[in-house]
């Protein structure tokens, strides 16, 4: 067994010193200008918290080393650039919030002056935090993080290229309508090794479609409690089927929000959906009590009934628009 142990950290073990091109001598960290282009937001799962996306980034810096006496650059392409990128420095670019990225096509291209330009075409799943307070009407952040796997903060510093930032206008996954990309630049450290890292991070901002959750969710939900309002409908003294009516439309309820249930993650706070749900669940208990008080205190007056039945609702109607507004 210690054997095989000691193979493995052989395999595993990260190159010596000597087999990485050192970066390029300078006052400071070489400065790397970074852009992302988002061509298609493919899939988002809130369940998850992930999103995949197909982009074009961009990354270009200066290495004197490779200055050449041509006119034109020297360009590689797909499996080109990765021989040639085993020769000379690169950023040794590390995606953090992601498993393995698919590369799609790249090219590398080398100006006479030292200027390098590599562009990456990527599909990826990343993973990022999502907010849903405010879902169905939320807006998300969803972020792709890149590091270098190998330079700290003292050798390379990204900066963010705003000519090469942006997205398609026609990039529209499901319910979701994507609004722009913002990139920045900080340095993070890591837990542990006590190293610090530039980190660029671009966010794609996303807003909600809410109308398929108006006739799926709130729509139904809003009628079941209407529904269930029909219990001032009902003598006092027929208490079974006033509560039978409350109990058949809480179950309704409960059925729309487990079946909602699985498309959500196990979050700790109340969406606005789940908020929905809460407000449906107490107003159909205040009708049952109600319906509880009367049937104790015998019939009320049809003007004190035609005042439940019209109060009632309309302060539910007002609690979910409150909630929606605010």
């Amino acid at each position: 067994m210690r054997k095989l142990w000691l193979i493995f950290l052989l395999v595993n073990a990260p190159l010596a010193p000597a087999q990485v091109t050192p970066p390029p001598a300078g006052d400071g960290p070489v400065e790397v200008l970074t852009g992302v282009y988002l061509l298609n937001l493919n899939s988002v799962n809130e369940k998850d918290e992930t999103f995949e996306a197909d982009l074009y980034l961009q990354f270009i810096w200066r290495d004197p080393r490779l200055a050449h006496g041509g006119a034109e650059p020297l360009t590689y392409a797909e499996e080109a650039v990765e021989e040639k990128l085993k020769e000379i420095w690169w950023p040794q670019i590390e995606f953090v919030n992601t498993a393995e990225p698919t590369i799609t096509n790249q090219i590398l291209a080398i100006y006479p002056d030292g200027l390098v330009g590599l562009v990456l075409g990527l599909t990826a799943t990343f993973r990022s935090d999502f907010d849903l307070r405010r879902f169905p009407f939320d807006r998300q952040n969803l972020a792709i993080k890149i590091q270098s796997f190998i330079s700290d903060a003292d050798k390379l510093r990204f900066a963010v290229n705003k000519d090469y930032l942006g997205a398609k206008k026609s990039n529209t996954y499901e319910g979701l309508r994507v609004k722009g990309i913002n990139a920045s630049v900080g340095t993070v450290n890591l837990d542990g090794i006590h190293a610090d890292f530039s980190e660029f991070r671009a966010t794609i901002d996303v807003e909600r479609n809410p109308s398929f959750f108006f006739w799926t969710v709130f729509g139904p939900v809003i009628l079941i409690f209407l529904l269930s309002c029909t219990v001032y409908l009902v003598a006092s003294d027929q208490l079974a089927d006033r509560v039978g009516i409350c109990l058949t439309s809480l179950l309704a309820c409960i059925a729309t929000q487990f079946a909602l249930s699985f498309s959500l993650p196990q979050i700790s706070y109340l969406t606005l959906i789940d908020r929905l749900f809460v407000a449906t669940y107490g107003f159909i208990a205040l009708n049952v009590l109600i319906a509880s008080i009367e049937a104790l205190r015998g019939e009320p007056s049809r003007r004190l009934k035609m005042l439940f039945a019209t109060a009632v609702p309309l302060a539910y109607l007002a609690v979910i628009a409150a909630l929606m507004l605010f």
